[in-house]
């Protein structure tokens, strides 16, 4: 397997959001994700039909992994899913696959994935809940004078 069709995946404990106003077509959102205080990658929500295609982006050459940087490209549609997801669960990465060899500032990919790093326990989030403490209510607030 060349090096052109290894994926590329990049772990990332942390992200930020950015929406943007007044946004009639192209890009309306992005999750700038990162590995502690390193930025590995962000997730592009477009609000045009065409999505463009996934890339990995190295404005400084390919040389150094640390530098390759991952960008997924989907619908504004998947946002709300995709940020109630990473809200609520962790140990996420990104994954793309280049499509060719990479040089010079960016080469496109395919089969972009964002993917959790473990198996989640089926039922987590309700047991979670349930196994949450209920905060006590004070006994003036449940009586009607």
């Amino acid at each position: 397997m060349g090096k052109e069709e290894q994926a590329m995946l990049k772990p990332f404990n942390k992200y930020t959001l950015e929406i943007w106003a007044s946004v009639a077509n192209g890009t309306a959102a992005q999750i700038l994700c990162y590995q502690n205080t390193s930025f590995v990658g962000r997730i592009d929500f477009y609000t045009s039909e065409t999505v463009p295609t996934s890339y990995l982006w190295h404005p400084n050459g390919v040389g150094d992994p640390n530098q390759i940087y991952i960008v997924l490209a989907m619908p504004i549609d998947r946002f709300d899913t995709v940020e109630e997801i990473l809200r609520t669960e962790r140990s996420f990465g990104l994954e793309l696959w280049p499509l060719g060899e990479m040089f010079g500032a960016a080469t496109d990919g395919y089969g972009g994935v964002l993917r959790s790093l473990e198996e989640e326990v089926v039922g987590a989030e309700r047991r979670r809940f349930f196994l949450t403490p209920k905060a006590k209510v004070p006994e003036t607030l449940g009586r009607f004078e």
